[in-house]
C-alpha cells in the first residue's frame, strides 16, 4: 500500500494554479497527537510501500518530516515531495544518510512568474540536491501561458543537471482555443520526445502502458490512501475534506467497503472517453484527475483529454522509432 501523508496543506508560496487554493478547505498542520497516531497506525499495517511526505509544502514542518523518516519502521521508500525553496544542504545531507528517502522536487525552470519564486534561488537549491541525489526527479507545472516554452523549460532543468522530469498540465486548464491549444501542445511534447539521455515519466509510463497492453484500474484505497493532516483517510488529494469521500481516520480505522459502495462510479472511464480507440492507455479513468479538472468522477476536461492525446501519440512515436517503425 502506497500512503500520502499531508503534513500541512499550508504553503509559503501563492503558485496561480495549486490545487491547495482549488479546494478551499480548511487550512492547518498536524499536531504531535496525530502525527504519532499516524506513525503508529501505518507501522501496525505492516503493508507500506511508498509513503510520501506532502502538503502544501511539508519542509514548513521539518521536524515533522524527520520524525516520519526516523519511524516509520518498513516503508520501502519515503518520498519527500517540496517546492525547493525551504531546502538546504544539512538537510539534505541528513535524508541522504538514510537509504530510503528521497526528494522530489519542483521547479517550472526559466521563468518561475506563475510560482512568485525567483529562480535563482531554486536553481542554487536543485544543485545542492542533484550533488547528493543526480536522480532526482524534478517536477514542473505548465500553464496556457508557459506552455510554448514547456520544451526551452525543461531543456532549462537538463542543463542544470536533472537527468527526470515529469511535466504535468495545471489541473484546472481551460483553453481559450482548444485547437490552437492542441496544436502548440503537439509541438512541444513531439520536441521533448526527442531530448536525448532524459527520463520523463509522463512518456515513460505511457510506453510501459502501452507495450504491457494493460491499462491500471483506479479503485478506492485499493492501492493507495491519502491521511489529511487532520488524521482522516480519503483515497486521493482532490478528494480530501469531502465529507462522503471519507473512508475513515486513525482513531476508527478503514471505512473502504462503504466507500466503495457509496461511489460505484468512481473507476468508470470518463464519459467523453466512450468509442476513443487509445483509451486503453488513458489514465482518464483516474478519479483524482477527473475531480481536478472537473469537479466530478465522471467527465475530464477537454484540455485533460488533448494532453492524454499527445501524449499517447508522442509515446507511440517513440515507441515505432525504437522498433524501426512498428509499434509492437
Amino acid at each position: 500500500m502506497d500512503y500520502t501523508i499531508s503534513i500541512t496543506n499550508r504553503c509559503n508560496l501563492r503558485c496561480t494554479y495549486c490545487y491547495e487554493r482549488h479546494l478551499n478547505t480548511e487550512y492547518g498542520c498536524i499536531t504531535p497527537d496525530i502525527r504519532d497516531r499516524i506513525a503508529d497506525f501505518i507501522n501496525a499495517q505492516g503493508d507500506a510501500d511508498i509513503v510520501y511526505l506532502f502538503g502544501g509544502e511539508p519542509l514548513l514542518y521539518k521536524d515533522t518530516v524527520r520524525f516520519y523518516c526516523e519511524h516509520l519502521r518498513d516503508a520501502r521508500q519515503i518520498v519527500i515531495t517540496t517546492n525547493g525553496t525551504l531546502l538546504d544542504e544539512d538537510f539534505i545531507r541528513w535524508c541522504m544518510e538514510r537509504k530510503n528517502v528521497i526528494i522530489n522536487m519542483s521547479h517550472d525552470g526559466k521563468t518561475c512568474t506563475e510560482r512568485g519564486v525567483d529562480p535563482a534561488l531554486l536553481d542554487a537549491n536543485l544543485r545542492i540536491l542533484l550533488k547528493y541525489q543526480p536522480e532526482t526527479l524534478t517536477q514542473l507545472v505548465y500553464t496556457e501561458q508557459t506552455l510554448p516554452f514547456l520544451y526551452d523549460n525543461i531543456m532549462y532543468l537538463k542543463n542544470l543537471g536533472v537527468k527526470k522530469v515529469s511535466a504535468v498540465m495545471d489541473s484546472f486548464l481551460k483553453a481559450e482555443d482548444i485547437d490552437r491549444f492542441g496544436d502548440e501542445m503537439r509541438k512541444q511534447w513531439k520536441k521533448i520526445g526527442d531530448i536525448p539521455d532524459l527520463f520523463v515519466y509522463e512518456l515513460a509510463a505511457k510506453i510501459k502502458n502501452i507495450r504491457e497492453q494493460k491499462r491500471s484500474l483506479c479503485e478506492i484505497c485499493k492501492k493507495k490512501i491519502f491521511i489529511n493532516w487532520d488524521g482522516n483517510f480519503y483515497p486521493c488529494v482532490q478528494f480530501q475534506n469531502i465529507p462522503e469521500y471519507r473512508c475513515g481516520n486513525i482513531f476508527s480505522g478503514y471505512a473502504f467497503e462503504e466507500a466503495r459502495k457509496a461511489h460505484p462510479d468512481y473507476s468508470v472511464m470518463a464519459d467523453r472517453c466512450s468509442g476513443c480507440e487509445i483509451a486503453k492507455y488513458c489514465r482518464n479513468s483516474c478519479a483524482c484527475r477527473k475531480m481536478a479538472t472537473t469537479g466530478t468522477v465522471r467527465d475530464i476536461s477537454e484540455a485533460a483529454c488533448m494532453e492524454e492525446q499527445v501524449q499517447i501519440l508522442t509515446a507511440l512515436e517513440i515507441i515505432s522509432r525504437d522498433n524501426g517503425g512498428k509499434v509492437q
